[in-house]
């Protein structure tokens, strides 16, 4: 695809929160801060400007001049990224490959997080298994499992074990899932992994029997419940939520409040503004602050096309990237700037973006 300079305007949150990932979960400023030449001292003044078709230009620029340089060709992927050309992503990063030396693992990682972006599931295998890093094994197994490959995951996730933090942690869930006794239990491994790789609705329909039919005498069964109705009310997908809730009698202690804010989900992602609203206002002052809003803002987006007014009552109150995302899709850019947390995104709004 051949996108033009002026498709990056209406990619650009997409694209902000692809770019996260680009350069390995950190925020995007991590980008900055040291690369060749005076392109990409441009490029870096535009990003943290929040003009993203300036920085575009710079990186590229700065990739065309030092095509040797792994600072230049992550920023020039971020800008093709940012121009929703995947391809041309995947191209700058390769062509660094043979020059990258000790970072030649963090660039087969990009790749890998730019064939995610691409809904190329091999290519992220491919490429995250020969990082050689334990984000790498981890999204390696994550692709083994979706392939329902069980033992070439379990070994993967073995070796992300080792890095210990959040990437140990997630390891440990997969395995712990993996190696369960209750076959239902372990094809929840699958799902995760589906799940996390982007293919979102595959995965709660996958997941609706399994979570359904959990024994009882499983502890964390309400909880399942609980979190995969969620998700498939978050991905549109409410009669599945809604078969979900229905097996579910009741909710953990404390946790009753997520039932209803998914009901109010359904209800938006159904056009029934008027429910959600209802919903929603039954849990002020009974749910978790941070919760209810994340929830909100879930709903607003949702409902942002069929519904502006709707979208607005509900993620307007809240200073969040979720909330501003629903307020863009909603059309409301003048809320959307005063939703957006301070960084890249809401410098990007503010200068008229």
């Amino acid at each position: 695809m051949n996108p033009t300079r002026s498709s990056i305007l209406p990619r650009a949150l997409a694209a902000l929160l692809a770019a996260s990932a680009l350069v390995g979960c950190e925020q995007i400023e991590a980008l900055i801060g040291g690369g060749p030449g005076p392109a990409i001292e441009v490029a870096d003044g535009a990003l943290r400007s929040g003009d993203l078709p300036g920085a575009a230009d710079g990186y590229i620029a700065a990739a065309e001049e030092h095509p040797d340089s792994v600072e230049a060709a992550t920023g020039a992927a971020l800008s093709a990224l940012m121009m929703g050309d995947t391809d041309r992503a995947d191209q700058f990063l390769e062509a660094v490959e043979g020059e990258a030396g000790e970072a030649l693992g963090e660039v087969k990682l990009r790749r890998a997080l730019v064939a995610l972006e691409a809904g190329d599931v091999d290519a992220v295998g491919e490429h995250a298994r020969a990082s050689g890093l334990p984000a790498g094994y981890l999204l390696a197994a994550e692709v083994a499992l979706a392939d329902g490959e069980r033992e070439d995951a379990a070994e993967l996730l073995a070796q992300a074990q080792r890095a210990g933090g959040i990437i140990g942690e997630t390891a440990d869930a997969y395995l712990a899932l993996i190696e369960d006794d209750e076959p239902l239990v372990s094809g929840l491994s699958e799902a995760q992994a589906l799940w996390a790789l982007g293919e979102q609705k595959v995965a709660v329909r996958s997941v609706e029997e399994l979570v359904k039919n959990l024994p009882e005498s499983q502890q964390d069964r309400e909880s399942q419940q609980l979190l995969w109705a969620g998700r498939a009310a978050s991905v549109g997908e409410t009669e599945i939520a809604t078969s979900i809730l229905d097996t579910l009698i009741f909710a953990p202690e404390g946790q009753t409040w997520r039932k209803v804010a998914t009901q109010a989900i359904i209800a938006c992602a159904e056009g029934d503004g008027k429910r959600c609203l209802a919903l929603f206002q039954t849990l002020e002052g009974k749910a978790p602050e941070t919760g209810l809003a994340d929830a909100r803002a879930t709903a607003a987006y949702l409902i942002a096309r069929q519904d502006a007014e709707v979208a607005r009552a509900l993620a307007g109150p809240y200073v969040s990237a979720a909330s501003a995302r629903a307020l863009v899709e909603a059309g409301d850019l003048e809320a959307a700037r005063e939703s957006a947390p301070a960084g890249v995104y809401a410098r990007y709004l503010g200068s008229g973006g």
